[in-house]
């Protein structure tokens, strides 16, 4: 795409061109459109899509975290595995059109919960937004036996007589940044986001459950 100068200075696609008082969305040179009006928009995911990237703009703001490991089972489940299922890697794949990878960002899945009996450590469960995110695509964890929150981990399978709870899995982790678009050599024209799926929960046993993770999350905001 062109170029529209004002006074020496070339338009950013954000900026309004008017006709006769009109504001146009195109403008066309020869049956060649050089220029549209165009506002980036923050776009949420919560699971897997492709965001393609606008010509107009010069950078990419980016939030991701990755899925909630799984609770792990009591101790007197004598069954494999011993631990919860670790949640995936929430990854942001910027790509050229021919799918060649420039560059890639990885928010990485919580740890799955170990079995009842080892020690478990803090309370790690809860996903914590970190501050200035924005929320949709986050939400806050709602309490009580349920994880409801995006990227939380899971609960362990509870109790049972003398054996001790299974330990619960760990909230995924998280990366933010702004990717600034090359202006020659390999420019990516859209970015491949894949979204961690929560872990699974560990062995049940005797109606006491241990809670799969929650999926991940990713947020995209393009600057012009």
């Amino acid at each position: 795409m062109g170029d529209i100068y004002f006074n020496g200075t070339a338009l950013a696609a954000g900026k309004k061109v008017k006709f006769n008082g009109t504001d146009m969305s195109n403008v066309y040179f020869n049956g060649t459109k050089i220029w549209t009006y165009y506002i980036p928009s923050a776009q949420s995911y919560t699971s897997s899509a492709t965001y393609n990237i606008n010509a107009a703009e010069t950078s990419i703001q980016y939030k991701a975290s990755g899925g909630g490991g799984g609770g792990g089972k009591n101790q007197c489940i004598n069954a494999t595995p011993v631990h919860g299922g670790d949640g995936g890697d929430t990854t942001l794949s910027f790509q050229k059109a021919d799918g060649t990878v420039v560059h890639t960002v990885t928010a990485s899945g919580g740890d799955g919960g170990l079995m009842g009996g080892n020690n478990c450590g803090g309370n790690d469960r809860d996903f914590s937004i970190p501050s200035g995110w924005s929320t949709p695509p986050w939400t806050a964890n709602t309490g009580g036996h349920f994880n409801n929150g995006t990227s939380d981990g899971g609960w362990g399978a509870g109790g049972e007589e003398n054996c001790i709870a299974g330990c619960e899995g760990d909230a995924g982790g998280t990366a933010s940044g702004t990717y600034t678009i090359p202006t020659s050599g390999d420019i990516p024209t859209k970015i491949v986001i894949t979204i961690g799926g929560g872990g699974a929960g560990d062995r049940q046993g005797e109606g006491y459950n241990s809670d799969a993770g929650q999926a991940g999350a990713a947020w995209i905001l393009g600057v012009l």
